[in-house]
C-alpha cells in the first residue's frame, strides 16, 4: 500500500473509529456479542488474503490431523475473537469498573501476580489479551508493555487511551527495554506478547514453535534473567454471554545463569508453552498472522507457508 494512499484514507480511518467511539460503549453486552460475530463472519468470508494465510498457517500447526472442515472452523472462530476483542477495547473502556468487574473472572492462578514484586508476564495474541493489562491495573498492578504502533497516528492515540483507562502503561518501542529495565528493578510488572515476528537484525533469535523455527524476540527471558524476576503465562479466554476467564498456565523462576544459550532456552520455554495453550484452544489464536514471515536457512524452503521469504 502506497503511503500517499495511506494518508488519503487516514480521516476516514479516524471518522471512523470516532464513530464508533460514541456508538460502541452505549450498546448493551448482547448488541456487542452479535456485532463480533457478525464481523467475524464477514471477515472470514470476504478476507480472501487472510483466510488464505490462516489455512496456510494450519496447516503448518496441524497438519493432515484435522481436516478441511475443522481449520476452517477454527478459522472462523478466531476471526470471531478478534472482532470481539478490538470491540471490547473500546466497549470495557466506558464505566471499566463496572463492566470488567461483571464480565472477567480471575482465576485463582492469578492471585499470584497480586504482589509488589517484580514479575514478567507473557500472553499472546489469544482471547482478548487486552483484558489481561486491564484487570491487573484494576486491581492496582499496572503492567507496563509495548505495543506495536497503529499506522494511523490519531487512532493510535485514541486507542492508547482506552487502553490506559484503567491504569496500564503503554510504552513506546523506542527506548523501552530500557524503560522495562527500571520498571522492573524498582519493583514493577512487565508485560509482552511474544507471538509476533521479531527480526534477526532486529535482535530476534530462533525457536521452535508447531515444528517450525520462528523468528522470537528474547527480551522477557533476558529482562527476567538480569533482573531475577520470575515468568508468568497466561491467557484470557472468552466465555460464555459474553464473560472471560483471565488464567496462569505455568510459572518459570528465572534460571542463576546468564547467557545467551539460558536465553535461548528459556524463550524456548515461554514459546512452548503458549504452544500448549494454543493446541487446547486453536479457534482463539490469530492465525491470520504471518507468524512464520521469516524462513530459518537451516530449514527446507518447502515447509515453510507460501508468504514466507524466499531464497
Amino acid at each position: 500500500m502506497s503511503k500517499a494512499y495511506r494518508k488519503y484514507r487516514r480521516p476516514f480511518e479516524t471518522a471512523a473509529f470516532r464513530f464508533g467511539l460514541a456508538v460502541i460503549p452505549h450498546l448493551p453486552r448482547r448488541a456487542i456479542l452479535g456485532l463480533a460475530w457478525l464481523g467475524g463472519n464477514l471477515g472470514f468470508l470476504l478476507d480472501t488474503a487472510g483466510r488464505r494465510i490462516g489455512r496456510a498457517n494450519l496447516n503448518i500447526a496441524f497438519g493432515n490431523s484435522k481436516n478441511g472442515r475443522e481449520k476452517n472452523a477454527i478459522l472462523q472462530s478466531a476471526y470471531t475473537t478478534m472482532a470481539r476483542t478490538f470491540l471490547d477495547v473500546i466497549w470495557f473502556g466506558t464505566c471499566p469498573e463496572k463492566r470488567l468487574t461483571k464480565y472477567v473472572e480471575l482465576d485463582d492462578s492469578m492471585q499470584q501476580l497480586f504482589c509488589e514484586k517484580n514479575q514478567v508476564c507473557i500472553t499472546a495474541h489469544f482471547g482478548n489479551w487486552e483484558v489481561v493489562g486491564q484487570m491487573m491495573a484494576l486491581h492496582g498492578f499496572p503492567f507496563h508493555s509495548i505495543a506495536m504502533p497503529v499506522k494511523n497516528p490519531q487512532v493510535d492515540r485514541l486507542l492508547i487511551e482506552r487502553r490506559e483507562i484503567t491504569g496500564q502503561k503503554i510504552i513506546p518501542r523506542e527506548g523501552a527495554l530500557r524503560k522495562l529495565l527500571g520498571v522492573l528493578r524498582n519493583g514493577g510488572k512487565t508485560a509482552f506478547l511474544v507471538d509476533q515476528n521479531t527480526e534477526p537484525d532486529e535482535g530476534g533469535i530462533w525457536a521452535d514453535y508447531f515444528g517450525l523455527p520462528v523468528s522470537v524476540t528474547p527480551a522477557p527471558a533476558a529482562l527476567a534473567i538480569k533482573t531475577g524476576s520470575e515468568i508468568f503465562i497466561g491467557f484470557c479466554a472468552p466465555q460464555r454471554g459474553g464473560h472471560y476467564r483471565v488464567y496462569v498456565t505455568e510459572m518459570i523462576r528465572p534460571p542463576s545463569d546468564s547467557g545467551e544459550e539460558t536465553t535461548r532456552e528459556l524463550t524456548q520455554q515461554i514459546l512452548s508453552a503458549i504452544e500448549r495453550e494454543v493446541r487446547k484452544h486453536p479457534g482463539y489464536w490469530l492465525w491470520m498472522y504471518k507468524r512464520w514471515k521469516k524462513r530459518n536457512r537451516s530449514v527446507t524452503q518447502k515447509r515453510y507457508p507460501f508468504y514466507a521469504d524466499r531464497v
